[in-house]
């Protein structure tokens, strides 16, 4: 029994010995391995495809990094919608200036009796509605102002001379565009006036200063003559192109044109002719004597206001 126990462990022993030789690498593997040539070690496994992967990730952290760039694009929406905006307004400015009836703009009248043309511009500016009248290079500064009842569009005009001033109701018809518009007015007492849109003629299509016209210094300049008693004054402009303005309480203008040596001015103004004259004048101290008037330089105190 005993050798049988024995034969049976030393059988069970060369198995196992047997499989684990098996399970063993072979020598000669060993051996081929050796033979092959020295390269040198590396300590981790590189991937065949590591160059790509690593621009792979590369151009991804860029791709990320340049995508705050791309978020910039929606600030530019409110500078686009402004920009919109600003168009519209224009375009419905100008479609209401031009298609809307409007009694703002240059219109003539052409006077029954003797068939003189005057000139009316209505303007809204910063110092509030202005209405101007003139005939050739005399101009009359004045006001307008509107208001509406019911459908009755009303105008109250007040400007110092001509054949409009008032209270009138108002009726536009026509286009601005092609200038083809009628003003009509019909004043308390039922009469009408009829206008006619123009083009606000310049002072230049009237007179223009001489072509060999000669600046004196002296008498440029703006000038004034005080009347304490009506705490108001008439003002005279200089210019040094040879055109001058003689504004008369603020209620006329007239636009001239001169020349002038040491002692004489010319002027010159249009009203439905030409009408020239010839003023003497001189200095007086710091005074300007013209026109039979001593005028002080804008600016200066004079004996009355000081």
């Amino acid at each position: 029994m005993e050798n049988k126990e024995e034969l049976t462990q030393a059988n069970v022993s060369e198995e196992i010995a047997e499989t684990e030789a098996q399970t063993q690498p072979k020598a000669e593997t060993t051996t081929q391995t050796d033979t092959q040539p020295q390269t040198e070690a590396t300590t981790e496994y590189t991937p065949q495809f590591s160059d790509i992967e690593e621009a792979v990730e590369e151009s991804t952290e860029e791709v990320v990094e340049a995508k705050p760039s791309k978020k910039k694009f929606p600030l530019y929406i409110p500078v686009i919608i402004a920009a919109c905006i600003v168009v519209l307004a224009l375009v419905g400015y100008f479609a209401v200036s031009l298609f809307v009836p409007t009694i703002e703009g240059t219109w003539k009248y052409v006077s029954e009796e003797d068939q003189l043309e005057f000139y009316y511009t209505f303007d809204e500016t910063a110092e509030g509605a202005m209405c101007e009248m003139n005939i050739g290079t005399i101009h009359f500064p004045g006001t307008y102002e509107l208001s509406e009842a019911d459908t009755t569009k009303t105008v109250s005009i007040s400007v110092y001379a001509g054949y409009i001033y008032g209270n009138y109701a108002y009726e536009v018809e026509g286009n601005k565009l092609f200038g083809e518009r009628v003003l009509t007015l019909t004043g308390e007492d039922g009469s009408t006036i009829t206008l006619t849109q123009a083009k606000q003629p310049k002072d230049s299509d009237y007179i223009v200063p001489d072509e060999n016209f000669e600046e004196v210094e002296a008498l440029t300049g703006e000038w004034e003559y005080y009347y304490p008693e009506y705490d108001a004054a008439m003002k005279l402009t200089i210019n040094s192109d040879g055109t001058m303005i003689y504004d008369q309480f603020g209620y006329q203008e007239l636009h001239c044109v001169y020349t002038a040596d040491d002692s004489v001015i010319k002027l010159s103004f249009f009203e439905t002719e030409i009408i020239a004259q010839e003023e003497e004048y001189y200095f007086d101290n710091d005074q300007l004597i013209f026109l039979g008037l001593n005028w002080t330089r804008v600016g200066d105190t004079t004996p009355d206001q000081a």
